[in-house]
């Protein structure tokens, strides 16, 4: 379980510069004790803006009194230190497109409010999921285990956003340190096809919606006839049936790990795009619930933290010749 732990904010009005809102983390409670309820290990990717208010921050740090808890970072470079004219455009809304000495300003000055607060965190996740050379070696200099920026099988039309079009789910090593500390890893959200090769049908994909063919609604076809569909764990957008069938085929599929994930603000009524109704935030509780408790009776399965997985791939993963950041 991963959650975005950030400020609330209207999606549809941009990237406001000091938009600090956090009264979403106050709310969190009904989400953690469910996650308490049935086991589940939560990873909080916590940014800037939540730790800089104290009764945000007191919420945070009540949660990582829980064995069950890891505190992550995660970076929204329009709401973070350093500030410059240009950090409320879509472009600069993605990290990686910052200069690099503007972006690693805004990674240590998230870091470093991470240890004044009393975190010591191992996993990343960007904003926007931008990651790139820039983070990577500042997560690799400062002892991270874990970048999970990668939502594989994806891009967005916004200018600058990050291309994971090619991107399979698997894990994989970005920085290989010696036998006496931890490798840094690429642990990618769970998105994934109904079907393997998962490689064969995102070409597929690609082939159909990029070109005259999108205009049949083959996607649409193949869905509805259940011969594929993509499915993203992700409790804001996807059906909570997808979401169980993974559950139950996650092995058959090669999967070695779930990860779920959802945005903080949408579990509570607010400005995000998920959220505005109670009905809305009762139907992301319904599918975290019904997820939880297949999850919990379901032996193939252990509850983990993002730092938790890269541990357990350390431990049975051979090391190997160093890895360099390209």
């Amino acid at each position: 379980m991963t959650i975005d732990t950030e400020e609330e904010w209207n999606w549809a009005d941009g990237f406001p510069v000091h938009s600090t809102g956090v009264e979403n983390i106050s709310r969190l409670g009904r989400f953690a004790g469910l996650c308490e309820r049935y086991g589940a290990k939560t990873t909080y990717l916590v940014n800037y803006a939540v730790l800089d208010h104290g009764s945000s921050c007191d919420v945070i740090q009540q949660f990582s009194e829980s064995d069950l808890v890891e505190i992550g970072m995660h970076v929204h470079p329009w709401t973070t230190p350093p500030y410059h004219s240009t950090d409320n455009t879509t472009r600069t809304s993605f990290l990686e497109n910052l200069s690099v000495d503007h972006a690693v300003e805004k990674l240590n000055s998230t870091y470093q409010l991470h240890r004044k607060r009393g975190f010591h965190p191992r996993s990343y996740r960007g904003g926007r999921y931008s990651s790139g050379k820039t983070t990577l070696q500042f997560l690799s200099q400062n002892g991270f285990c874990v970048d999970s920026s990668v939502c594989p099988f994806s891009t967005w039309p916004d200018d600058g956003a990050p291309n994971y079009s090619d991107r399979n789910p698997d894990p994989n090593v970005l920085v290989q340190h010696d036998a006496n500390s931890p490798n840094l890893w690429s642990i990618p959200l769970t998105r994934i096809y109904s079907r393997q090769p998962f490689d064969t049908w995102n070409k597929i994909h690609h082939l159909i919606e990029n070109t005259s063919l999108s205009r049949l609604r083959l996607v649409g076809v193949m869905e509805r006839l259940n011969l594929v569909r993509r499915i993203w764990l992700n409790f804001e957008t996807e059906k909570v049936g997808a979401m169980l069938w993974t559950i139950r085929n996650a092995h058959r599929l090669g999967l070695p790990y779930l990860c779920f994930t959802v945005h903080s603000s949408s579990l509570s009524v607010g400005p995000s795009p998920y959220a505005r109704t109670d009905d809305q935030v009762d139907r992301i509780f319904d599918g975290v619930e019904q997820v939880l408790k297949c999850l919990a009776s379901d032996p193939r399965y252990q509850p983990a933290t993002l730092a938790e997985i890269a541990e357990n791939l350390d431990a049975t993963q051979p090391r190997q010749a160093n890895h360099k950041i390209n």
